[in-house]
């Protein structure tokens, strides 16, 4: 169980957090850089008109309430059809997403879940879709806020299996280059 007990309400300075899956991405031409942004895919809402998020500590990011975390988005990462490996968050204080904007201002509504593990969750929360924004349009909206004002938070509990570790090998590098991959 994580130290820090979330209030009712979210305060203005917690780190609010995104789950961040890794998502396939198109290839592109050999030699083209792959694309290091935040994708709009990890914004989108497919469950609802609620968006889910995490709050991850009251003034910083609490690295115990991230190791209570990371086994519940890793088991949230296993409910697709083609598993999904957590790779952290795109985090926010929750007053950058709370602001007043020409869009509209975000209510950030603590939510906790009461389930089982590992789908139990005492620090999610979520944002309701602002008036008549579609669910793309409030995906954009939120990768803007999260993108400009936030930053990404790597999941670095996760352990290094066989594969990363294969492709991570300077022989498998010199060997993709070799082939142009």
């Amino acid at each position: 169980m994580a130290s820090w007990k979330p209030p009712d309400s979210v305060g203005p300075n917690e780190h609010i957090g995104r789950r961040l899956f890794d998502e396939p991405m198109l290839k592109g031409a050999a030699g083209q850089p792959s694309y290091s942004g935040l994708s709009l895919q990890h914004f989108e809402e497919t469950r609802g008109d609620e968006v889910s998020l995490d709050r991850l500590g009251a003034s910083s990011i609490d690295p115990k309430v991230a190791r209570y975390l990371v086994p519940r988005a890793e088991a949230a990462g296993r409910i697709h059809k083609n598993t999904k490996r957590f790779d952290g968050w795109a985090v926010v204080t929750s007053k950058e997403l709370v602001k007043e904007r020409k869009e509209g201002k975000l209510s950030i509504i603590a939510s906790p879940i009461e389930n089982p593990e590992p789908n139990d969750n005492i620090y999610h929360a979520h944002v309701a879709r602002l008036g008549d924004f579609s669910a793309y349009q409030m995906a954009l909206h939120l990768r803007h806020i999260f993108t400009r004002y936030g930053r990404v938070e790597q999941n670095k509990v996760r352990e290094e299996t066989w594969r990363d570790r294969l492709w991570a090998h300077p022989i498998t590098r010199w060997i993709l280059a070799k082939l142009g991959l």
